[in-house]
């Protein structure tokens, strides 16, 4: 009987061993997974971790895309901008872009047109249409209440061939 009961005592042992190590390796794969899932998560749902907006496309388009942010310069027109210090209620805020040619006469009739976003937040595109108000001034309300910096790709068109612009702006918390 002493025999059955070692034998017993062993088969006892090596069933907990069996348990201990089956179970240390299922808990070590939780834990790896639950780590990637998290690093997954962090990865696709951040709205800060995104690549510039259409990079894909103008890098695809280099010349074509360099071209028309040389535009301006190459056509002599001088491109001034100014973003307004407050916002309204809904988080709205005035950009006024000022276009003027190479002798200073303001430059109207124009299409301006681009997308706005937070460099926090380059995932959160904001399309944008300037409206001309005369003396090559073009005005719109933009969804820009938040603190910090800010990018404006413009599009215009309607000139001699077609320009862009890249404007970086700072808005200062209150």
């Amino acid at each position: 009987m002493a025999t059955a009961t070692a034998i017993e005592s062993n088969e006892s042992a090596e069933r907990r061993a069996k348990r201990f190590w089956i179970a240390l390796v299922v808990f070590l794969f939780v834990i790896q997974s639950t780590i990637m899932g998290l690093v997954m998560h962090l990865a696709i749902g951040d709205p800060s971790a995104a690549v510039v907006p259409d990079y894909h496309n103008r890098a695809l388009n280099w010349d074509a895309t360099r071209r028309t942010l040389e535009a301006a310069d190459r056509l002599g027109w001088q491109v001034s901008f100014e973003a307004s210090d407050v916002a309204d209620g809904r988080g709205m805020r005035a950009l006024e872009l000022k276009l003027v040619d190479r002798d200073g006469q303001p430059l109207d009739g124009l299409v301006v047109g681009g997308q706005l976003y937070h460099h926090a937040r380059a995932g959160d595109v904001r399309p944008i249409t300037l409206q001309s108000v005369g003396e090559g001034k073009y005005l719109a309300l933009a969804p820009a209440a938040e603190a910090g910096i800010w990018q404006l790709e413009i599009k215009i068109d309607g000139g001699s061939e077609p320009a862009a612009q890249s404007l970086t702006f700072h808005i200062k918390g209150e």
